[in-house]
Parts: structure tokens; sequence; C-alpha cells
């Protein structure tokens, strides 16, 4: 038990983050719109809280490199901690001031990704301590993460609905907390990376050595832009063509949140299918498989626009392809890029996935206002079509196949950090 504590620690610590995301992502909102009465400010909150994300996203992961990833999960969950917590205790104390409230939103959304991407280059070590395969460890990871997504934004919403929105707010803090305080006593410290720079010129130097690594390794160079499209057009379709049939075709947005729960029942079915089935898996071959299996299908059923029934059936079997992937290529990253690098080539991966939503978005509503809801749809089917067959056309995707010594294999050269006279 005592080697299986440092991979629990991760495993719920990742739970807790998600879910405690999740419902923070309904109290927040809620919690301005009943304290303003104002929709422009509560989206102004939101897209603060966004726009923290995205500044963190490339900018964590020299920071887990230099600081060790068990430093900066813990720093980052508890800044968190504090930012959510401090949004209802000075509202019922000293009072609450509209930039202050922005500030903290802010805040929170600064310290999400290098708390998630630290825990993501914690987890190998805490699956090789643990004696686990690296596919029933990542797969867990996934699945954890996945139901606290599903589960947490109900539980938002009806514990806002008993207690109200700053209860919830502080509720989310204790969970993560608690995720915190499992990390700080059970996973043992890391030691920081030796090629880490210093100062800013250090730092910038880490995020070039970071890029370099990975136009030098063409498989991740390829996972990335793949993912990164792949991203888009699931978001595309998330955001603005199936909102539309709630609005347009069904007259029902039950039907719009029960879809999205589908999808994310699948994930998790498949995350924990892959789990107990995936080390006898021949890797390339079965990523092929659910990566065509996610991704057209999904597009396939809602242009059909079966019964309803129907169409939550055909969701969650297509859905079920989508919790392998992320597993498949945690144990691809894992392979191929050395631990001191880690932190780094994760967050650019991660940022070139986030940054290509806004433009899966765009291109979804534009084709809605030219072509129609079931034409556009069909035409971001094709696009996933054509993005997920790429593993089985370019060579260079056999790579995901497993390879004895990949890490070392796979390392291009990477001229040294620069370090500042002022570091």
């Amino acid at each position: 038990m005592k080697r299986r504590a440092p991979l629990l620690a991760v495993l719920i610590a990742s739970g807790l983050s998600a879910a405690g995301s999740a419902m923070t992502l309904i109290a927040i909102p809620w919690f301005v719109l009943d304290t303003t009465g104002s929709g422009a400010r509560t989206g102004l909150i939101a897209a603060l809280e966004t726009l923290g994300l995205l500044l963190s996203v490339a900018l964590a992961g020299p920071l887990v490199d230099r600081y060790g990833a068990r430093l900066v999960s813990m720093l980052s969950d508890l800044g968190t901690v504090v930012a959510v917590a401090a949004i209802p205790l000075a509202y019922a104390t000293t009072g609450l001031s509209f930039p202050a409230l922005a500030a903290l939103a802010f805040g929170i959304g600064l310290g999400r990704s290098p708390a998630r991407t630290a825990k993501s280059v914690l987890l190998p070590q805490a699956i090789e301590t643990a004696g686990a395969s690296v596919e029933r460890g990542t797969s867990a990871q996934e699945a954890v993460q996945r139901l606290g997504d599903l589960l947490g934004a109900p539980a938002g919403g009806a514990l806002i609905a008993v207690f109200g929105a700053a209860p919830v707010l502080l509720i989310d803090a204790g969970a993560i907390l608690g995720g915190v305080l499992l990390v700080g006593v059970l996973v043992p410290a890391g030691s920081p990376s030796a090629h880490s720079g210093t100062g800013v010129r250090g730092y910038l130097g880490d995020l070039r050595d970071a890029m370099i690594r990975l136009r030098g390794d063409r498989l991740l160079f390829a996972i990335g832009i793949v993912v990164a499209v792949t991203n888009a057009l699931f978001v595309g379709l998330a955001s603005v063509l199936l909102p539309a049939y709630g609005s347009l075709v069904w007259h029902n947005s039950a039907l719009v949140g029960m879809a999205i729960a589908a999808v994310g029942v699948g994930g998790l079915l498949g995350a924990g299918l892959y789990g107990w089935l995936g080390a006898q898996l021949p890797r390339r071959m079965t990523f092929v498989g659910c990566f065509l299996l996610s991704g057209p299908p999904t597009f396939a059923a809602l242009a059909l626009d079966p019964h309803p029934v129907l169409l939550l059936v055909l969701l969650v079997v297509s859905s079920l392809g989508r919790g392998p992937l992320n597993p498949i290529l945690a144990g691809v990253k894992y392979e191929r890029v050395p631990v001191e690098f880690r932190g780094r080539v994760f967050a650019v991966l991660t940022t070139a996935a986030l940054a290509a939503m806004p433009l899966g978005t765009l291109l979804a509503g534009v084709l809605l206002d030219v072509i129609g809801l079931r034409p556009a749809v069909l035409v971001l089917g094709g696009l996933c079509l054509l993005a997920t067959s790429c593993p089985l056309v370019f060579p260079v995707w056999r790579g995901l196949d497993r390879a004895t010594e990949p890490a070392k294999a796979a390392t291009p050269k990477v001229s040294p950090p620069a370090t500042s006279a002022h570091g």
C-alpha cells in the first residue's frame, strides 16, 4: 500500500481539482450575477478567468522543470484555494469591490494550468513506484479527471440550489486544499531540472528549448498539430453547432445537456476499459481505431438526427474511443521526453491545443451562417475524418508503437539555456 500511496495521491488530487474546476465554472458566474445583477460583469469575470488560464498554460512549463513538479503543483493549488475562498469571505466581511473580484478571478485561472501540468509530470514516477503499467496509470488519471468534470458541474448546480453560490466556493476551495495535502504528505519531493536557466533570459531560453525539442521530434510535432485540429473541430461542434441543434431543431435545451453528458460517460467508460485491457493491445492500432471511432461518427450521428434515445446511444458508443486517446498519448510523451524537459514540452503541446479552439468556434459560426446547420456539421465531420486518418497515412505515426528506449532515442540536440546576470 505504501508503494501505491504517491499514485493514489496524484490521482485523487487530480480528480478533486477537476471537480473543483467544474464547480467553480458554475459557482463564480452565479455568484457574480447574484451580487451584481449584471450580465456584462458576469461575462467579464468569466473571460478574465479564461485569460488567466490561457496565459499560464505555456508559461507554467519552465516553472515545473525549474522548481519541481511537486512544489509547483502544491503552490499553484494553494494559490487557487486562496483566490477561490477569498471571494465569499471578503464579500461577507470587509466587502468585495469589482476590481478585486476581477483580480481574484484572473488568479484562479492563472493557477489551474500549472497545477494540472505539474500533476501530469508527477504521474510517471508515481506509476513506477507503484509498480503499475503506464496504460493503467494514465487511464486512471484520465478517468478521475473525466469523472471530476462529469460530476463537478451537476454537483455544483445542486449545491448552489441548496446552499447558494458562496458556500459552494468554500467547498471548492476545501476540495482543492485536500488535494494539496495529499500531494504534500504522500508524494516524495523530486529534484528540479539541472537544465533550466535563471532569470528572464533563462526562462525564455527554456521555452525556446521546448520548441526546438518538439521540432526535432517529428512524432510529437505531428501529435501537436493533429490534436490541435481535432480539438478545434470538437469545440466548434460543442460550443456552436450543438446548441444550434437544441435551439433550431430539437427545441429542447435539456437534450443538449444530455448529449454533452453522453459524450462524458462514453469517454469515462473508454478510459476504464483501456486501463483494464490497454497493456495487452497494440498501441498504434488501438489509437487509430479509437481516434476514428471518436471523431467522424460523432458528427455523423448529429447530421443524421435520429430519435433522441438512439442519438444518445450513438454518442456514448462513439465517445468510448475518446477515453484511451489521452492515456496513449501520455505514454508516448513519457517515453519520448526526458524528465527534465517534461514540464516545458507538455505545456507547449497543451498551449497549441488550446490556442486552436477559438478558430474552431469561429469556423463553426461562419459555416452555420453561410451554409446552414446540417451542412456545417458535415463539413466539420469531413475535416475531422481527414485529421483522424493521418495516423493511417503518414509513416511518422508508426512511432506510436512501443519502443525500448525512446526517451534517449528521441532526444534532439538542444542549445544550453541562456542565463542572466541578474538571476
